[in-house]
């Protein structure tokens, strides 16, 4: 009756053949067979042994000594899970029979628990982690190679005693607060700190404190891994330092500095980007792309160079572009890139953009002064070799004329008199041009200056087009040179006429309190970019041969030029134009509305 009950799987048989005579019920639990599956068959029989020979060799030790104690064999079950036993036999004489009683002990989980220990044993002795466990109280009862790597002491030096000598006197209540929670139950995150050698070296540590419970799950002491972290904190300090230099670098330089993904995406921009992209706030430009910055006919430059870029492919540098002001007026840069890969990001592109809107209207000045010296030589030949052939052809058409009564000869040396003035007006604006910056000064009211230029060029209006004056009801005083101003006014005035074949042609004079501005608006076909930016280049003309010689708004330029002020002009294709004086004059009071005239 034990035997059935026994908690342990036991087993009685045969010792001649090994056939099963009895078997508990522990044993048909463990092993899945049925009681009549296994009496009167070997446990051969049933494929119960997972190493054949191992069987062998029990049982010649069994008929040897009699006995087996405590023997670890694997055995398979009916459904052939392998499972780990501690065999013990003992060979008896039982009712007149030799037989052998077995009794088999299941240690498959307890094996598994062991080999698991093992293996966190052996990562726990391999660590580079100084590792080591401790009672409540704070006694060292463990301690790792790498613990001893760490501290500098050896197991038999630092078990049993207190871990505070591994603390220095500063952090000890840091330490006491860490076992007070500790001993409370409350988990301790992992925390950086500070932790003392065997040579009184300090270095920072990170620690990880993990609590230890026994099989009754009650809380008995708690593992202390420990990493110095002293190099990675002071790779983080030289990191942040070199972080704080850059951006003090890239906060204060005197250039802009961009930061550009594969699409153009400003990442960051600092300050002195901003400026140059008409941001007030650098910030606000971030997550906004190249093509909400950049005129369209360069905004696809500005990606082709960005595509080489990331590509690797060769470009031409400094690349030149410029941005359009709300205004009107284009500031350029020069730009200078580097695409930076770094590991698990995408690559993004740093620009250096200069502003060169100064340089460039330097040397456009420069270049300007270069032409107008080249101009004056040329007329002062052109005034000197040709205005003496003029004049006498002059004399001997006015001589013909006398002589001549058919009308058909009368009308062609009128239309030699119209040629040698043409010729003569063109070495007169020439001359003109070369001397535009003498101006002499005198305080005028512009006022007139409008109105008697306005009248000059009302013979060059076309049609019904009409002329629109809106003009301050009070004097505009300022210090110009009267006829200069009107000359460069009636150009611009003739351009107006002849560009308006219909609609109006409207001059405005306004005041501030330190400038005055003439705008000249015609209402005819407007103007490309293409060609805007060659109005003020000589001898470039839109009209026909014979009709311009591209003189008239170079000359209107060095005029203003010359008063120090600025001319623009404003015009789109099928808008219109309109080219605006701005000129320097004393500070005065703001004058009344203006008055408007029409003729």
């Amino acid at each position: 009756m034990a035997f059935r009950a026994s908690p342990v799987a036991m087993v009685i048989t045969d010792l001649r053949d090994g056939q099963f005579l009895e078997v508990n019920d522990q044993f048909l639990r463990l092993f899945g067979f049925d009681r009549g599956d296994v009496l009167g068959h070997t446990s051969v029989d049933l494929g119960m042994w997972a190493d054949i020979e191992r069987r062998r060799n029990v049982r010649e030790r069994l008929r040897e000594f009699g006995s087996i104690r405590d023997e670890e064999v694997s055995v398979r079950t009916r459904l052939g899970e392998i499972r780990r036993t501690l065999l013990s036999a003992e060979a008896v004489d039982l009712r007149n029979q030799r037989v052998v009683v077995t009794s088999l002990v299941d240690i498959t989980e307890l094996g598994a628990v062991r080999e698991a220990k093992a293996r966190l044993g052996a990562i726990v002795e391999g660590s580079a982690d100084g590792i080591y466990a401790k009672t409540l109280e704070g006694r060292i009862i463990s301690w790792n190679a790498g613990a001893e790597q760490m501290f500098g002491y050896t197991a038999e030096e630092a078990i049993g005693r207190p871990v505070s000598f591994l603390v220095p006197e500063d952090r000890r209540a840091e330490l006491d607060r860490v076992m007070d929670h500790l001993r409370a139950g409350e988990t301790i995150p992992p925390f950086e700190t500070v932790r003392v050698r065997k040579d009184g070296h300090k270095f920072v540590a990170a620690v990880t404190i993990s609590p230890i419970c026994d099989e009754a799950g009650r809380l008995v002491g708690a593992s202390a891994a420990t990493r110095d972290i002293t190099e990675q904190k002071r790779a983080e300090q030289l990191v942040r330092r070199s972080e704080a230099r850059f951006r003090h670098l890239f906060e204060n330089a005197a250039d802009g500095i961009l930061l550009l993904d594969r699409r153009g995406t400003i990442l960051d921009a600092n300050p002195a980007g901003g400026v140059l992209l008409g941001a007030r706030d650098s910030g606000a430009l971030r997550g906004i792309n190249l093509g909400e910055l950049l005129p369209p006919r360069e905004l696809e430059r500005a990606r082709s160079y960005l595509r080489a870029l990331l590509h690797d492919e060769p470009v031409a540098e400094p690349f030149e572009t410029f941005v359009q002001e709300k205004d009107g007026a284009q500031r350029f840069m020069q730009v200078r890139s580097r695409v930076i890969r770094e590991d698990g990001v995408d690559p993004y592109v740093q620009v250096i953009a200069r502003d060169v809107t100064a340089d460039k209207a330097y040397q456009q000045r420069l270049l300007e002064s270069e032409r107008r010296a080249s101009m004056a030589q040329v007329a002062a030949f052109v005034a000197h070799e040709v205005r003496t052939p003029l004049t006498n052809i002059a004399l001997l058409t006015s001589s013909l004329e006398r002589t001549v009564e058919d009308p058909h000869s009368l009308e062609k040396l009128e239309k030699i008199h119209d040629q040698r003035r043409l010729a003569a007006n063109i070495v007169a604006e020439l001359v003109a041009i070369t001397r535009s910056d003498e101006v002499r000064r005198i305080e005028t009211d512009v006022r007139g200056v409008v109105e008697a230029a306005a009248d000059q060029a009302m013979v060059f209006r076309q049609g019904k087009v009409s002329l629109v004056k809106e003009l301050p009801k009070d004097p505009v005083m300022a210090n110009v040179d009267p006829l200069r101003l009107q000359h460069a006014l009636v150009n611009i005035l003739k351009n107006a006429f002849q560009a308006a074949a219909k609609g109006s042609v409207t001059i405005r004079l306004e005041t501030t309190p330190d400038s005055f501005s003439v705008g000249v608006t015609d209402t005819g076909a407007g103007m490309d970019e293409d060609v805007r930016t060659r109005l003020f280049q000589p001898f470039f003309t839109t009209k026909p041969r014979g009709e311009g010689v591209g003189l008239g708004l170079v000359l209107a330029k060095a005029v203003v030029d010359a008063h120090h002020g600025s001319i623009a002009v404003a015009t789109q294709p099928g808008t219109g134009s309109t080219f605006t004086i701005r000129l320097p004059r004393p500070s005065e009071p703001a004058t009344p509305g203006p008055r408007k005239t029409k003729s």
